[in-house]
């Protein structure tokens, strides 16, 4: 399907659906209260999910316990235009309304968030971040598809994610279960309610031998949180602790559709691989209710450290990474009149970070050059400081019944201090030369550098009735560059002076809500321009202007008294729209690892009142896998089988058969070098849940 014919059908379907809410209103045979869905991330602040101008899926708690996720990806599967391409054991590549981006700096085009607060500090974010994240206990994760930055800053420009920690009133339980592979995972959640003080204490103890040789990780969690009076303030306070302990299985570089032969399913070629990561935060939240205003100031601390192999890179060398950071929300909101509010806020982030990459032995290979300018020894040692400060601005109109608008702008600025600990140049650590023109890594001189950034918003919502809204939403957003990109160069490049991503994005809507049905359709144009890409002489330069437009569809209908439905679609082209300097001539293409078609449905069957079955589907359309459009992966159906079983009041069981039709595909595949080269999806494998709630 050609661009034109795509919006064509976008818009055709919104007209459609337009008209079809009004039909759902009148043949439902629900009474006319609304299903009250409380949305956060979107516009920063709590909002019914009805007259949300823009879009957020939400997943549930009642979606994350029903789907017992081994990993992030089987949660944010079920948001149209989402997929998180899983890695072995706990890594993953994100995608949102965008191809899998990869590369230094990828990780920077997503916002990832926990209660609001960013998980890695700007310029020190991780493509694996969300493995930090204590999903597999918490209260809900909101998925913002598309450029947000007006709201949160640098970063947001395809997607936010948002995961909330565990309530404070959730219900005591403890759970065990147990799969293939030595898997075995423990769940304990303890929540205690008294005048003065509201406790919980939420665990999770992970252990996985890996259905690949070598691949098993150790992986523990824990919540704490405490909600009090402080004179009128309400103060709650969240801390999240996790330690991953990973082996890990690189890909599969056998030939092409190598992922397809049982044979190979377990080998990993990369045996001495190995991810450790640790991560800490702490954050007040502060809220004070006046007649005028809500204040809510929220200081938070942040650390975060990780080693891993660099298996993938001739030599493997050792990179460690970390940070630390000290930060401050501000937000005041008040009520101008009956028709007007108006929002401030400010937020400051204070961050100190490393980075060191380590050679232990020569260059294991047959090329002369990649021994000489691949030397064992330190290939970077710095460290960088890092002040964020932005003040915002929201006006909300609500123009009268029907129309409701809002204008939202918002100032960043960036200042990184970065200070090199070894020799500048492209030299061996101890200041002698490489041969053949110098080592590939190249560190700058130490230097500091400064980003000023706008970003803006406006929005639009008219309600046609009680359960129907359309929505109209523009953004301007940017990424401002990642610490890597300015200060881990190669190939002699001695300085980077690129500059912040900008975007902007269009997006129309309709969303219809009711007891039985939630349905809503989106049509979106995103446009990105000076785009920080890596040239064939490996150095970092701004100029890569990419096309992302789609459709998306989401509806959850209880469609008998015993069975409902839900569905995730959508259906996008990413295009690169110009050459880049010094690059392959692949304006028109599509971007590669970005497949058009992405589905996921769900067809849930109460058998009794107390046994639940779901079947889920999992659809992958086929993407090209380099940027001249000459390799292509097939894509993937997976089905996936859940029951439950409520044997008593306290006490439940789960059963899970996940890649149902046991079928062969990739995870992810890619083409580099002249290799195909796949991260292998998992056979089909069952686990068992016994949970007992106190």
């Amino acid at each position: 399907m050609s661009v034109r014919e795509t919006f064509k059908f976008s818009i055709l379907s919104l007209a459609l659906l337009s008209c079809a809410s009004i039909s759902f209103q009148a043949l439902s045979n629900t009474n006319d209260k609304d299903i009250e869905t409380i949305v956060t991330t979107a516009n920063r602040t709590q909002t019914q999910h009805l007259d949300l101008i823009g879009n957020t899926n939400k997943i549930t708690k009642e979606s994350i316990e029903q789907s017992n996720a081994e990993h992030l990806n089987q949660l944010l599967s079920q948001t149209s235009s989402t997929w998180l391409s899983r890695g072995n054991g706990q890594e993953s590549l994100l995608s949102v309304r965008s191809p899998v981006l990869t590369g230094a700096g990828s990780c920077a085009e997503f916002l990832t968030l926990e209660n609001g607060i960013s998980l890695r500090a700007p310029g020190f974010c991780n493509v694996n971040q969300l493995f930090d994240t204590h999903f597999e206990l918490a209260d809900n994760i909101e998925v913002v598809k598309g450029a947000n930055s007006s709201r949160y800053g640098s970063n947001a420009i395809h997607g936010t994610i948002n995961v909330f920690s565990p309530s404070l009133y959730a219900t005591p339980m403890v759970s065990l279960e147990l799969g293939e592979d030595s898997f075995y995972r423990v769940n304990g959640l303890y929540s205690q309610q008294t005048e003065a003080l509201d406790t919980l204490v939420g665990l999770t103890l992970t252990s996985d031998g890996g259905f690949q040789d070598s691949s098993g990780y150790e992986q523990q969690k824990l919540s704490l949180a405490a909600s009090h009076s402080l004179g009128d303030w309400q103060t709650t306070h969240r801390v999240t602790l996790t330690n991953l302990e990973q082996d890990t299985a690189g890909y599969l570089q056998r030939g092409e559709n190598t992922y397809q032969d049982k044979s190979l399913l377990r080998i990993n070629d990369f045996p001495d691989a190995y991810r450790n990561s640790l991560s800490m935060r702490y954050t007040m939240f502060n809220t004070l209710t006046t007649p005028n205003a809500l204040w809510q100031v929220t200081p938070y601390l942040r650390h975060a450290n990780m080693d891993f192999l660099m298996h993938f890179l001739p030599g493997t060398p050792v990179e460690e990474n970390g940070h630390s950071s000290i930060g401050l929300q501000v937000r005041r909101a008040s009520q101008l009149s009956t028709m007007l509010s108006l929002t401030l806020g400010s937020d400051i982030d204070i961050t100190r970070g490393f980075l060191k990459q380590n050679q232990a032995n020569d260059t294991e290979s047959n090329s002369a050059f990649l021994r000489g300018v691949l030397p064992k020894g330190k290939h970077y040692d710095f460290e960088v400081d890092t002040l964020s400060l932005a003040t915002y601005a929201q006006l909300d109109a609500k123009i009268t019944d029907e129309h409701s608008a809002f204008a939202a702008l918002r100032y960043d600025n960036t200042d990184y201090d970065y200070q090199n600990n070894l020799s500048s140049g492209n030299l061996k650590d101890d200041g002698t030369a490489c041969g053949f023109g110098g080592c590939r890594y190249t560190r700058p001189a130490s230097q500091s550098n400064q980003f000023d950034d706008i970003s803006y918003a406006l929005g639009y919502s008219y309600k046609i009735d009680k359960k129907t809204r359309l929505f109209a939403k523009h953004d301007r957003s940017f990424r401002a560059p990642h610490t890597s990109e300015l200060y881990r160069l190669q190939d002699g490049q001695l300085t980077s002076e690129v500059n912040s991503v900008k975007a902007r994005q269009t997006e129309v809507g309709v969303r219809y809500i009711d007891k039985d049905l939630f349905a809503e359709l989106s049509v979106y144009h995103l446009k990105k321009k000076d785009g920080i890409y890596q040239d064939t002489d490996r150095q970092y330069l701004n100029g890569l202007d990419t096309e992302h437009q789609g459709i998306e569809f989401a509806l959850n209908r209880q469609v008998t008294r015993t069975i409902s439905t839900k569905l995730a679609f959508s259906y996008s082209e990413h295009t690169y729209l110009n050459n880049p300097t010094n690059g392959a001539q692949i304006k028109g293409n599509d971007i590669d690892t970005a497949p058009k078609l992405l589905l996921n449905l769900q067809i849930n069957w109460q058998v009794t009142p107390t046994v639940m079955t779901q079947l889920e589907r999992q659809q992958i359309d086929d993407y090209f896998l380099d940027a001249a459009n000459t390799q292509s992966y097939a894509g993937h159906k997976i089905y996936n089988l859940r029951a439950d079983w409520q044997i008593s009041s306290q006490l439940s069981a789960s059963f899970a058969v996940m890649n149902l039709t046991d079928e062969r595909y990739a995870e992810r595949a890619d083409f580099a070098f002249g290799n195909h080269r796949y991260f292998v999806g998992e056979p089909r494998n069952m686990s068992l849940k016994l949970k007992y709630a106190f």
